[in-house]
């Protein structure tokens, strides 16, 4: 549980989701908002106290990247998660660049959430240079796994595929050739999840 209440502003247009994200997000202790309107979401984060607002990327009323540019210039102390049934790596490196602390793809899971939560509400000099690497190698693995096309690619164009991501070239010639050892000994122990990609790669009879 938090320790103190962090307030969460969520927008994004489908009810399932400010509801789905309120269930996890208020069990695990935080203050939770939410509205189905990216106009709404945006005056209400530009005009009240938020210590995150999480907000899709499409939205029939106002697109999310115009909210994060709006957000980050009149709120720029708020921190601001991006979830999306779009997401693409190009896109999760230009909203790195507009001050985005991470996204994440419609579907995902509680657990997905819960750590794109805590990673942006925790303050940048508690999180070493290792850990920022170890959650973008994980997000790029993830990526790989459900996307195959994306997976396909990485077999296909190698690191090129990862060129505008800040990882150094060893961490890239790992995803690429698949090994594991060195990411593990490197970033630490792989979820389950994250290691599908990986074990595939491996198999050179799945792809």
């Amino acid at each position: 549980m938090v320790s103190t209440a962090r307030r969460i502003l969520v927008v994004d247009d489908e009810p399932v989701v400010n509801q789905s994200c309120r269930r996890v997000l208020t069990d695990a202790g935080y203050e939770v908002h939410t509205t189905e309107s990216g106009r709404d979401g945006l005056n209400r984060a530009c005009t009240q106290e938020f210590d995150l607002v999480i907000t899709d990327l499409k939205m029939p009323d106002l697109d999310g990247m115009n909210l994060v540019r709006t957000l980050r210039q009149e709120r720029p102390d708020t921190a601001i998660v991006i979830i999306t049934g779009y997401g693409t790596l190009p896109s999760a490196i230009e909203a790195t660049r507009l001050g985005v602390a991470d996204y994440i793809e419609k579907p995902f899971t509680p657990e997905e959430l819960s750590r794109a939560v805590l990673g942006a509400l925790t303050p940048v000099a508690e999180t070493s240079g290792t850990e920022i690497d170890a959650e973008l190698v994980r997000q790029v693995l993830l990526r790989a796994a459900r996307d195959r096309s994306f997976g396909i690619r990485l077999l296909t164009a190698g690191s090129r595929v990862l060129s505008g991501l800040p990882l150094s070239s060893e961490a890239k010639a790992a995803i690429v050739s698949g090994d594991i050892v060195w990411i593990e000994k490197t970033y630490g122990k792989l979820a389950p999840a994250d290691r599908e990609w990986l074990d595939r790669r491996l198999e050179a009879e799945s792809w």
